[in-house]
């Protein structure tokens, strides 16, 4: 008897929620999907590669790490001197270092650089080196002190690039 009205009871909460509710928002939606038709575009016709026959014996392996070296880059005049002693300032990179002040004495301008604590300013001057990547000072103005670094680039040839480490403003600006 209980099974039967537990069925009951089911039954009656099913049925209420079949109601006429909603019935103009479901007819509303079936008029709109009446003019709705889904439009594929065709696939792309497939071309064909040409077949390349590949003679090992006359081309350079595909998987080879080597790169094509020019006669121009055989020779290259920009690579640093790994035989001359490294400088003391050799050993911060370049951003590490800042310049506190421009000192001339007569017509030799010298620059403080500052390096990273606990050490003290270093005096430097043209044609000195420093930052780890063989940045050699190309002048020294009022404005602050030009550095020509030579790097590697992403094809492994030496290349110049300048940066210029500028003296602070007043105030530290």
């Amino acid at each position: 008897m209980r099974q039967y009205g537990l069925l009951l009871l089911c039954f009656l909460c099913l049925s209420g929620c079949a109601g006429e509710e909603h019935q103009d928002l479901r007819k509303w939606m079936l008029e709109e999907a009446k003019g709705l038709r889904g439009k594929v575009a065709p696939l792309p016709e497939i071309t064909a590669f040409p077949v390349v026959a590949y003679e090992t014996e006359t081309l350079t392996s595909p998987f080879a790490p080597g790169k094509i070296v020019t006669l121009e880059a055989a020779v290259d005049k920009t690579t640093p001197d790994r035989m001359r002693p490294p400088q003391p300032l050799e050993i911060f990179p370049i951003e590490d270092l800042k310049v506190v002040g421009i000192i001339m004495a007569g017509p030799v301008p010298y620059a403080l650089i500052q390096t990273p604590p606990p050490n003290k300013p270093k005096h430097v001057r043209v044609g000195e080196y420093m930052g780890r990547s063989f940045g050699k000072i190309t002048a020294i103005s009022r404005q602050g002190v030009t550095v020509l670094e030579t790097v590697k680039d992403v094809n492994g040839t030496w290349v110049e690039q300048e940066k210029v480490l500028m003296v602070p403003k007043e105030g530290g600006r």
